[in-house]
């Protein structure tokens, strides 16, 4: 390598790196100095407005000019009434874009072109999850959050068992859920662990995605939007959504040793919340909801099992990031507030008033005194996802695939053969 091609190599690290710096906050940059920049922006979004107030107050501490108006939605309605919103142009400036809505609602937004912001700057800056929103047509949104899955385990429980650690493999999760589940002749009186049906696992299509992700593959394709959980190669007799979900579906089947779970049981997070059942395998952000349900109860944290021997360590995580209406009438503004509101200092408060963890790469960095932080940050740096067509429908799709297998209707190869078809015909074709 001569000088010349040295000198500029050493160049471009240091722009990489001052670029770095700028926007994930550790230096000023135009994320903080948006002197011209004034005016109101509407702020669209399914978070707790509890969560999101000690952020926006200290924003408009910062920039004194712009003011943001903040509508929480209700999670159940959010993604419709955004959507019609945005249809009949009455919709915010700036809304969260769940991980799982980037493909339905790419025609809304305004995607960020390479200019905007460099791609490299944006990997360096946010976890893998967020790679997510990395579209070919730009970027759909700035992620701000990462909710991870973890594994909620019944202390009392356990202690009466006489096991004293919760499960760090998939191998040791079966053992403990036969230990942890008692019987009284065909009805389970306490389940070791809620798996296998998806009328009362909550979670279930998610728990399933955690199983197929932490072999290495994927569900979709995130750059060609091909389907592919159920490809496997010439040597694999099963492919990796047939081995993830056989064991899914062998906690709940009868005749199985492993067998911990009904229809009869109570919604999992329910159980879980009544000291009925000893590990529940849900988000950080329903800790809160299991403290609303049983503020007693003796539980405690832990990241979720892996496959034994496996060379990746991974857990399944809903992100969600700020997006730019297309329609926004005032989006340079726009711009500035969500640079901010995904920079060190937002994503640190941000942090702090939520059961979610920040997407930011140097504020998951940084050391965590409360132990329950501690597992949700290090499960965030963890998380993977896929892009999802749409939401309801896969979820009725891996639904049918699972209770065919169950129920004996369909052999394993073909339930996820035909699942993967139907997933198909429900991926947009624009790409």
């Amino acid at each position: 390598m001569n000088k010349l091609q040295i000198i500029i190599l050493t160049a471009s690290v240091i722009l990489a790196v001052l670029a770095l710096l700028i926007f994930s906050g550790f230096l000023p940059g135009f994320r903080n100095e948006a002197p011209g920049e004034a005016g109101q922006i509407i702020f669209w979004g399914a978070l707790p407005k509890t969560s999101l107030t000690p952020v926006l107050n200290d924003f408009s501490q910062r920039f004194r000019n712009i003011r943001v108006e903040y509508r929480e939605i209700p999670a159940q309605n959010y993604a419709d009434t955004l959507v019609s919103a945005l249809a009949s142009g009455t919709g915010p400036d700036v809304f969260i874009l769940p991980q799982d809505q980037i493909l339905k609602q790419k025609d809304l937004l305004y995607p960020l072109d390479s200019k905007t912001y460099p791609p490299r700057v944006f990997r360096d800056s946010f976890a893998d999850i967020g790679e997510l929103y990395a579209r070919p047509e730009g970027i759909a949104g700035l992620p701000l959050a990462i909710d991870p899955m973890v594994l909620y385990w019944n202390r009392d429980l356990f202690r009466n068992a006489g096991i004293a650690q919760p499960p760090s493999t998939w191998d040791e999760f079966l053992d403990t859920a036969k230990k942890l589940t008692i019987k009284n002749g065909a009805r389970i009186t306490q389940s070791g662990a809620a798996m296998g049906e998806f009328s009362n696992v909550k979670n279930a299509k998610d728990i399933l995605s955690l199983l197929i992700l932490q072999t290495g593959n994927k569900i979709v394709d995130p750059q060609t939007l091909k389907t592919v959980f159920a490809n496997k190669s010439a040597s694999e007799t099963l492919s990796a959504a047939e081995s993830a979900l056989l064991f899914f579906i062998s906690f709940s089947d009868p005749i199985k040793e492993n067998y911990s779970w009904n229809r009869t049981i109570p919604d999992s997070l329910e159980a879980f919340g009544a000291g009925r059942l000893a590990m529940y395998i849900g988000y950080a952000s329903d800790l809160d909801k299991i403290l609303a349900l049983n503020p007693h109860l003796n539980f405690d944290i832990r990241e979720v099992p892996q496959i034994s021997g496996g060379s990746l360590s991974a857990t399944y995580g809903q992100s969600l990031a700020l997006a730019v209406s297309r329609q926004s009438a005032n989006k340079a503004t726009a711009l500035t507030f969500i640079y901010d509101m995904t920079g060190l200092q937002s994503q640190n408060l941000l942090g702090q008033n939520s059961f979610s963890a920040p997407a930011l790469r140097v504020a998951l960095n940084q050391a965590q005194e409360n132990p329950v932080l501690a597992v949700f940050y290090k499960s965030a740096v963890k998380s993977l996802g896929w892009l999802d067509p749409s939401p309801s429908e896969t979820l009725a799709i891996w639904k049918e695939m699972s209770e065919s297998v169950l129920s004996g209707a369909k052999r394993i190869n073909q339930a996820v053969s035909d699942a993967q078809r139907k997933f198909e015909a429900i991926i947009p074709q624009d790409k």
